[in-house]
């Protein structure tokens, strides 16, 4: 098959971009030819597409104002993403085309241009975009849904976006807007979700559950490769056991919890790997460690020496790839019970889920004292039985052949 892969960023910023990035290195070892559409940043990976890529636009401190100004303008247009998506399309001519996070840097409008071709277009969704202006539905601790039934000036009215009026303004007329055209509604075909969770949450804001296939997220073996000699950074040294944070610095991720809970933990430190963003500050913290940002085999490396994976997030998580990469080399998960973590995690087997942080804290503190033990080579064995890559490229490329058999 010839498949158009499409995402705004093409470097692992998180863990919707490393699903993506693994995606396209598997479909082109199935033997798929596989193109790229996405947009120009300083840290991304070489590709030979990289001429049809839109230039760089962005809201956070790293983008000038001309970039934040075009990021603006393409949440509802962009005579730039439609030309080049269409000569994309004419260079390539794709039996279909997979997107997953395009919104703001890529828009939208891209999609149309894909239809008028009688383009199959499946959509792997990683967030709630697609329902609400705020993508994480959670403001103030909470899970958010006051925008349901196309009450999108709520998101204005509340702050829902960085609590900033000016950017939930433009989110709420994002929202409308695409909700009149149909942008979504009337282009995507196949709708992929990676959790039950999910599911349920489109299916009750309007989406058909036929146009809705579950299909969880996946280990690439590639992954769990351990090549210390790929490692720029100086090896780190411990004092004691870990427990590894691997995502987004940012408040609505629960870093503060996590550096709260572990401060005075005589057993086990913290350690944080990943991006900072604009609303978090790094400082020295007690009993707690930044590695900062690192590369696939770098991250390998402190997952397999880290005690147990943890997450102090209270979103409504839409799978979890942190914990999959945890359980892939057999190490407990420790966290909320938010969102689809309560479908992998299992209390007291390969995990636990706590409602509140002082559950969550004294899980951990018998956990490291040995009151709670884990079958960690059952963990791992059973986590890369049940999320193995071959089942899930075997849907995902029977899902592409039957759209594509739909559009003849």
């Amino acid at each position: 098959m010839k498949i158009l892969e499409i995402n705004k960023y093409y470097y692992p910023k998180r863990g919707a971009e490393r699903h993506f990035l693994d995606v396209i290195k598997i479909l082109r070892n199935r033997g798929n030819q596989v193109a790229v559409f996405s947009m120009h940043h300083s840290k991304n990976i070489e590709s030979p597409w990289n001429k049809y890529f839109l230039s760089s636009a962005g809201y956070t401190s790293e983008y000038g104002l001309w970039e934040k100004i075009k990021g603006a303008l393409r949440m509802f247009y962009s005579w730039e993403a439609r030309k080049k998506i269409n000569k994309l399309l004419d260079d390539f001519q794709p039996d279909v085309v997979h997107i997953h996070n395009i919104y703001h840097q890529l828009s939208p409008t891209i999609l149309f241009q894909i239809k008028k071709r009688n383009i199959p277009i499946v959509m792997t969704v990683h967030d709630f975009k697609l329902i609400n202006p705020n993508h994480s539905m959670f403001l103030n601790g909470e899970f958010y849904d006051r925008c349901k039934d196309g009450k999108f000036y709520q998101c204005f009215l509340d702050k829902c976006v960085k609590n900033s009026y000016v950017k939930s303004f433009l989110a709420m007329l994002e929202a409308y807007w695409y909700n009149v055209l149909g942008t979504y509604r009337k282009n995507i075909d196949k709708y992929i979700v990676p959790s039950e969770f999910v599911k349920n949450i489109l299916v009750e804001r309007g989406i058909g559950e036929e146009k809705i296939e579950v299909l969880p997220h996946f280990i690439f073996e590639n992954d769990l490769i351990c090549d210390e000699k790929k490692s720029e950074k100086k090896e780190e040294t411990y004092k004691k056991p870990y427990a590894l944070y691997i995502g987004a610095l940012s408040k609505n991720k629960g870093v503060n919890d996590l550096v709260d809970i572990f401060k005075n933990m005589k057993g086990m430190e913290l350690c944080v790997a990943g991006g900072l963003e604009d609303d978090f500050q790094w400082e020295n913290f007690s009993n707690t460690k930044y590695l900062g940002f690192l590369n696939r085999s770098q991250l390998n490396n402190v997952i397999k020496k880290s005690h147990c994976l943890i997450s102090g997030s209270r979103l409504p998580e839409t799978f979890g790839l942190i914990v999959l990469e945890g359980l892939s080399f057999g190490k407990p998960f420790f966290g909320f019970k938010s969102g689809a973590y309560q479908e992998i995690v299992e209390n007291e087997v390969n995990g636990f889920l706590a409602e509140k942080k002082n559950e969550l804290k004294k899980a951990l503190e018998n956990f490291s004292e040995g009151r709670m033990n884990f079958d960690c080579e059952k963990i791992k064995k059973s986590a890369r039985q049940i999320y193995g890559k071959e089942a899930y490229f075997g849907k995902l490329e029977k899902i592409f052949e039957i759209e594509i058999l739909l559009t003849k």
